[in-house]
């Protein structure tokens, strides 16, 4: 059986426009989780189900304040597990979306056909990974190794990758990311502060960045259907309070 919850993952907001055109009975499936309790005022619509994450009964502030952003969610989620329980998928959103009028039915509809199915949203290729193709080789390497699964950089370099984060998963492919996350955080983290493979020489990635392209990789090597969604993004909408996090 399908059960799936959809995390709006927000610093401020939640606005009607993003389920304006829902029925009354998706928005049961939608959660506005917001993040940093620093960040006030928060514009939520009254009609979203919240999560305050810095109320949950484990709360760690170092992933908002180290700038991991949304992919605090996987670490909350897994140390939290009532947020996932009996979920078969999980959608890890932004604010910024916008749902189609029939884009939880259709996606319901999609994975009662095939529940081994991962949406995405945005596809990029190689050019905005801001990695050469011997760092690709070593992230790939490096994934490779502590996820237990075949990551081939070929693949990913002529190919693309998964972008902006935004997804929806069956609930074990996410849950082995967050596993993922969790052993092993110091050395990602270390990757960027010691400057391995020469990985900040062409852009200064911040963990967020650089944790959204392991999950896009990661993503598009798991070997699941891979299928657009049917949900809008407003890019334009989004950004990111860096100077309040600090």
């Amino acid at each position: 059986m399908i059960n799936i919850k959809y995390y709006l993952v927000s610093v401020d907001r939640c606005d009607y426009r993003v389920i304006s055109d829902l029925e009354e009975e998706d928005l049961q499936y939608i959660i506005c989780y917001a993040v940093n309790e620093t960040v006030q005022p928060k514009i939520i619509y009254p009609k979203f189900n919240i999560i305050k994450e810095w109320e949950l009964e484990w709360y760690n502030y170092r992933y908002q304040y180290l700038q991991y952003y949304e992919y605090g969610l996987f670490v909350h989620a897994l140390k939290n597990p009532k947020l996932i329980e009996n979920l078969s998928h999980i959608g890890l959103l932004h604010y910024d979306v916008k749902f189609k009028k029939n884009s939880v039915k259709e996606i319901y509809q999609n994975l009662e056909e095939n529940p081994n199915i991962i949406f995405y949203n945005t596809w990029r290729q190689n050019n905005t990974l801001y990695f050469s193709y011997n760092q690709l080789e070593e992230i790939c390497k490096f994934m490779s190794e502590r996820l237990d699964i075949s990551i081939d950089p070929k693949y990913i370099w002529k190919n693309g990758w998964v972008s902006e984060a935004l997804s929806i998963t069956p609930i074990e492919v996410f849950k082995k990311f967050g596993n993922f996350i969790i052993n092993h955080q110091y050395e990602i983290e270390s990757i960027l502060n010691n400057n391995r493979w020469g990985i900040m020489d062409l852009i200064k990635h911040r963990i967020c960045g650089f944790i959204e392209r392991l999950w896009g990789i990661y993503l598009v090597s798991y070997g699941l259907e891979l299928k657009q969604m049917p949900i809008i993004h407003e890019h334009s909408l989004y950004y990111h309070l860096h100077f309040k996090f600090i």
